[in-house]
């Protein structure tokens, strides 16, 4: 039995202009005066909202398997890990000569690195701030720490607290004690993995807001515009110094590749080209677009040789779509207005087959290299074939299924621009889709 994909006629006649057009897409953030508010942004949708940058403190991961504890420096928190004993030094907790101490910072690049657990020792199930059991699946909390709160003027503090991590359960909630170095005030809470369900972490704030619900549903959202702090020069000495700056930060999970040298105007005109120079420079990176985009000498100015791509992945519908973003505007703090320009990458045709499963092939149309993945198929060998319209072959190649990841990567270098047929085909299945070259 065959199954194959038609082509109706009357999209052979339709002109490259009428196939190919792809729309510009004008829009802007608006963090607010002093970037204010961190806005989530969905890059199909172009959904926005918008979560206080300062109402949370710290912010535990919401996988089970991870012992992420991030802090949020731009709330003032600082973060020094007790050096003079282990848990057992709670109540003899002794601050003497404390501003020696060398405070830890978030990975900015790492999801799964917050100031709390940087460095881990895998031989001995060490994960920062605790240990693993590999039997009760818990992390228990093996260190201490000094949470410090920065003052308005420089080297000042408003605020210092004692904190232990006392758990984190096999369930993922997280259990943790604090108090005044005093020992007054002293409270165990927890935050609650039910509160984080369908999101990237659960946030605590230690005054007023307790635990804020600040964050949308990681479906709905792909970046963020917010503000956190980077080694970065001092714009005033001009010193390397870890510096707060406004950036674009990614979903966990949401890759980002840089696009580097050409202007926007080109890879509206041309953007084929992208996957094929850039497939191999995605990165799961935090600040993957990070706050390089822009540069401030007396006013800002922007690059119109830097842009971004985004890989925008939704686990409800397991689609994946590419998007290009370039930043065309910036008003710096007075209203942290950021103004873009987006549109979507011409995305894979897709077809679900008995047989092959989906089928996807990305570029569609394509230039120097096209890509075919195929997700849970029967076929263990294909042959995968591009063809003129009249049935000359002018690519055949064996494709191996069995392999960890069913995507291939095919050159069409040497192909004309025009229509082809693409077949697929083991033993006497086959499945044919369109493909364009261009």
């Amino acid at each position: 039995m065959k199954y194959a994909f038609q082509i109706l006629p009357a999209l052979l006649a339709l002109s490259a202009e009428n196939l190919f057009a792809q729309t510009v897409l004008n829009d802007s953030a608006i963090m607010g005066p002093g970037y204010a508010n961190q806005v989530y942004y969905d890059v199909k949708t172009g959904t926005k909202s918008n979560a206080a940058v300062n109402n949370w403190d710290i912010a535990h991961t919401s996988v089970s398997r991870d012992n992420c504890i991030r802090a949020n420096h731009m709330s003032g928190l600082r973060v020094f890990q007790y050096p003079k004993g282990k848990t057992d030094a709670w109540a003899s907790f002794d601050t003497t000569g404390w501003a020696s101490w060398k405070p830890a910072w978030n990975d900015i690049h790492d999801h799964n690195k917050g100031a709390f657990n940087l460095y881990n020792d895998m031989s001995k199930w060490k994960f920062g701030w605790g240990t693993y059991d590999v039997n009760s699946k818990e992390v228990t909390g093996d260190s201490l720490y000094l949470l410090a709160w920065a003052g308005m003027a420089p080297g000042t503090y408003s605020k210092f607290v004692k904190f232990w991590p006392v758990i984190q359960k096999a369930n993922g909630d997280m259990v943790f004690k604090y108090a005044n170095l005093d020992g007054t005030g002293e409270k165990m809470d927890t935050i609650y993995q039910s509160s984080a369900t369908g999101k990237m972490y659960k946030y605590y704030k230690f005054t007023g807001a307790g635990k804020p619900d600040r964050e949308p549903i990681s479906d709905n959202w792909d970046i963020s515009f917010n503000r956190y702090y980077e080694l970065t020069p001092n714009p005033s000495t001009g010193a390397l110094e870890m510096y707060p700056v406004m950036g674009i930060e990614s979903k966990r999970g949401t890759r980002t590749a840089k696009v580097f040298g050409r202007p926007f105007s080109s890879l509206n005109a041309d953007s084929n080209w992208l996957v094929g120079d850039y497939s191999k420079s995605f990165k799961n990176d935090l600040t993957g677009i990070g706050s390089g985009w822009k540069t401030f000498s007396g006013t800002w100015s922007l690059s119109d040789t830097m842009s971004y791509i985004i890989e925008r992945f939704r686990s409800n519908t397991m689609d994946t779509s590419y998007w290009l973003m370039h930043m065309t505007g910036f008003t710096g703090s007075s209203s942290g207005k950021i103004k873009f320009s987006r549109m979507a990458l011409r995305n894979s045709l897709s077809v679900k087959d008995p047989f092959f499963g989906t089928v996807k092939l990305f570029p569609n149309p394509a230039s120097k290299m096209f890509y075919i993945t195929l997700d849970m198929p029967k076929a263990k060998i294909c042959n995968v074939a591009v063809t003129t319209i009249e049935g000359k072959t002018l690519i055949s190649e064996t494709l191996n299924t069995q392999t960890t990841w069913n995507a291939y990567a095919i050159s069409s270098e040497n192909i004309p621009a025009g229509i082809y047929l693409l077949k697929i085909q083991s033993g006497n299945q086959i499945l044919t889709q369109k493909l364009v070259i261009e």
